[in-house]
């Protein structure tokens, strides 16, 4: 198990883009729904005046 981990010295370099594709992606999946949710209340601020 512990070789699964290390891969021979390379481990850090190789876990660490795992989690920052992982991050990215999720951001990714996530953005677009912020952004529509602050899209959606600005037309209705301006609906409302």
């Amino acid at each position: 198990m512990m070789e699964l981990l290390t891969m021979d010295g390379h481990g850090i370099y190789v876990w660490s883009t795992y989690i920052l594709t992982v991050v990215v992606l999720i951001g990714l999946g996530i953005f677009p729904f912020i952004r529509l949710r602050r899209f959606k209340q600005r037309n209705q601020e301006d609906i409302e005046l």
